[in-house]
């Protein structure tokens, strides 16, 4: 039977990982209210957590205890808990599937699919065979074999995410605002303790912490990008100019301004102009793949980071902009044209701060509009 210092444990853990659910509820609403797909999945994970939380109480409470239904309800509430932990690290892994829109190898799809229904099937499997856990005659839980068979398949879902989640690291900067360790860290020191330490209760809870480190990554990511466009913003630039001053690295930074960016705004109205801003970004990123960094710099103006300082380079970038902003031109059915001066200067570190940077790039943009205007 459980003893009352477990109850009790397991009673304050388990507390505090439903008040930390409801007060990220209570402090996401609005992202959470959007309907979107990651909304979805954000809910969904917020919702299984709470119920795992709520499950793992009522498990701890009942163990031991003699009633006429005290078996099914202590059997009942394991499962769910068995399911839940499979639940948080499948919608975990598909929030950073769709987050970061990455694309996955086809071994990674199937070892995926394959340990989903290992999952699913141990869980449903030990309704038959109680290989996970039993419950004994006295009413109380106990561990078996296929326990850690089954931190093996659930952990697979989260070394699976890991794996997907770094080989995409060097390409996205945008991933490395989203430290996935806040996430991974406090279900693995969990998993590590309540299995050394049996009948400790700390994965329910541990998973509401997780979660919490899930939106503040969320946060601190909106904060280096820009709403329209999805582009890096101003902030971003500050942190990446600094990085390269600290590090020592050799950058060079490429400046976009659209041209005649007002007529589009005042002869289609602003949501065409913002229309046209998002079709800019979505040129600028596919111009750029991923060997830098795009970034929103104010209304009409963009800039694009990469560590390189080869005039080829810059040079082969340059090209490829002014080719896809002439197919887009050529091509679209939009009722407007994208025209644009790009310019470029190299980031010298140890010579200037952000301030000249910024303004040798403005100035070199200003002589590409004059040559503009000038040829029309």
């Amino acid at each position: 039977m459980t003893s009352t210092l477990d109850i009790k444990l397991a009673l304050g853990s388990d507390l505090i990982g439903m008040i930390l659910i409801v007060v990220l509820i209570i402090g996401n609403l609005w992202r959470l209210r959007l309907k979107t797909y990651e909304s979805k999945i954000l809910i969904a994970m917020l919702a299984i957590c709470f119920c795992c939380c709520l499950s793992d109480l009522m498990a701890f409470a009942i163990d031991g205890v003699q009633f006429s239904i005290a078996n099914e309800l202590v059997f009942f509430a394991n499962s769910w808990l068995f399911l839940s932990n499979f639940l948080c690290a499948f919608c975990w892994f598909i929030f950073l599937k769709s987050h970061f829109d990455i694309d996955l190898d086809p071994w990674q799809q199937k070892l995926f699919y394959f340990l989903n229904f290992l999952a699913v099937g141990s869980v449903i499997g030990n309704f038959f065979y109680p290989f996970l856990f039993s419950i004994g005659d006295d009413n109380t839980y106990k561990r078996e074999f296929g326990y850690w068979l089954y931190v093996i398949i659930n952990y697979g879902i989260i070394i699976n995410s890991l794996v997907m989640y770094y080989k995409n690291y060097r390409q996205d900067r945008s991933i490395r605002f989203f430290p996935i360790w806040l996430y991974v860290t406090p279900i693995v020191l969990a998993t590590v303790a309540q299995s050394i330490f049996y009948g400790v209760s700390l994965m329910a809870p541990s998973f509401a912490v997780a979660i919490a480190g899930a939106f503040i990554s969320l946060q601190n990511e909106q904060v280096f990008k820009d709403k329209l466009t999805g582009l890096f913003n101003r902030y971003f630039l500050d942190y990446i100019l600094l990085l390269y001053t600290q590090k020592g690295k050799k950058a060079s930074g490429i400046m976009i301004s659209l041209l005649k960016f007002n007529e589009i705004n005042e002869t289609y109205g602003h949501k065409t102009g913002d229309e046209a801003l998002c079709t800019t970004a979505t040129i600028l990123k596919n111009s750029v793949g991923n060997w830098g960094s795009v970034l929103r710099y104010s209304g009409d103006e963009f800039i694009i980071m990469f560590d390189s300082q080869y005039d080829i380079h810059i040079a082969n970038c340059i090209e490829k902009l002014n080719m896809n902003f002439d197919k887009f031109n050529r091509q679209s059915s939009k009722p407007y044209k994208l025209h644009t001066a790009i310019g470029y200067k190299k980031f010298e570190e140890n010579s200037e701060n952000e301030n000249s940077f910024l303004d040798g790039l403005a100035a070199s943009v200003k002589e590409e509009k004059k040559k503009f205007y000038e040829n029309r």
